[in-house]
């Protein structure tokens, strides 16, 4: 997971405003034998589950989710409501494969062993599901045959370079979403509802059968055009899915010091995140890390002091240093992104 100024600061304001009004920490719940066995017992098959989930084919898996995944809404709600409940902000991520792990981390560093066990309990169940559709499928002959077809054909869709560019698209909804949220004062972040799988679901549901029902057509009647189209409307669905969130969040700005000027900034700012965003896809994955990184080292004490000022007093000119700040930020990492060499595709 990418290191970002703006996810350290949105967890970092909230644990600095925790901090001040903390008075004592709440003492660690009694450890129960017959609790610590449950979750060690519900801890094992998950992570059976997950290897079995990894051996299965991709695209059966993929057919799964989409036909027989209607246990995915009930683990997305449980994740949502964990979140919430728990305040998890490092977890509000709309991607379940990121999502999961990180709740899972976050239950077991609170120690919070018997809502554990019950999310791994949920999560259990749902797999045991689709690794039991995966295996019907798998035992057919010609579904077999077909499957092979549509893998090679989902390499191919997912390989091609606009594919490749219309993946970002999701990503960067979710990066200039969270940019924004981080943004504002603490208690202003709380004010608009964040993006999460369950609100995605039902705006994903007609792209991607679109794109499985193409991929799983014969020979003669399969279109790589008309793949490419659907895949690319998958991703305007997943990255149309932060909208509401992101129009939200501007919409409160003004209630927080935004002005003519401010606003120019955050436009400059958005618009590095996304040049950076497309010059990362270019250069190795380790390189753009260490951009980045490198970044948040330099620059995060002067974004965390103009933060604090801004959240004390939250008003135009506070606001515009902070806004400054996070631009100087983003070009130093565009900077030390555009002297890395290209990294040649294969």
């Amino acid at each position: 997971m990418r290191f970002s100024i703006s996810s350290f600061l949105t967890r970092g304001s909230l644990l600095w405003v925790a901090a001040c009004s903390a008075t004592s920490a709440p003492a660690p719940p009694a450890r129960n034998v017959a609790e610590a066995s449950k979750l060690e017992s519900a801890r094992a098959e998950y992570r059976s589950r997950e290897a079995e989930l990894a051996r299965a084919p991709h695209d059966e898996l993929q057919s799964c989710r989409t036909t027989s995944g209607d246990c995915l809404l009930s683990v997305a709600e449980r994740r949502d409501e964990l979140v919430r409940r728990f305040y998890l902000n490092a977890c509000r991520d709309p991607d379940p494969e990121k999502q999961g792990p990180c709740i899972i981390a976050e239950l077991e560093a609170s120690d919070h062993r018997p809502e554990l066990s019950s999310y791994y309990g949920i999560e259990n169940w749902c797999s045991q599901k689709l690794l039991e559709c995966a295996s019907r499928a798998v035992n057919d002959a010609a579904h077999l045959a077909a499957r092979e077809r549509v893998a090679e054909r989902r390499g191919e869709l997912e390989g091609a370079a606009e594919s490749v560019k219309a993946a970002r698209a999701p990503e960067f909804a979710h990066q200039k979403a969270t940019f924004v949220r981080a943004l504002l004062p603490p208690n202003a972040q709380e004010a608009c509802p964040l993006t999460t799988p369950a609100s995605c679901q039902s705006a994903l549901e007609a792209p991607s059968a679109e794109l499985e029902a193409e991929l799983a057509k014969a020979p003669a009647s399969y279109s790589q055009r008309r793949a490419l189209d659907a895949f690319a409307l998958v991703q305007r669905a997943r990255a149309s899915c932060y909208d509401p969130e992101l129009t939200c969040l501007l919409g409160t700005l003004p209630a927080y010091g935004a002005t003519a000027e401010s606003d120019k900034l955050l436009r400059q700012n958005l618009t590095l995140l996304e040049a950076q965003q497309q010059l990362s896809t270019k250069v190795a994955p380790e390189a753009a890390e260490g951009c980045l990184s490198s970044g948040v080292r330099e620059h995060s004490d002067r974004i965390v002091r103009a933060y604090r000022a801004y959240a004390t007093s939250p008003v135009a000119q506070p606001f515009v240093q902070l806004q400054k700040a996070f631009l100087l930020l983003h070009k130093s990492e565009l900077d030390c992104l555009t002297r890395q060499p290209v990294q040649k595709r294969h």
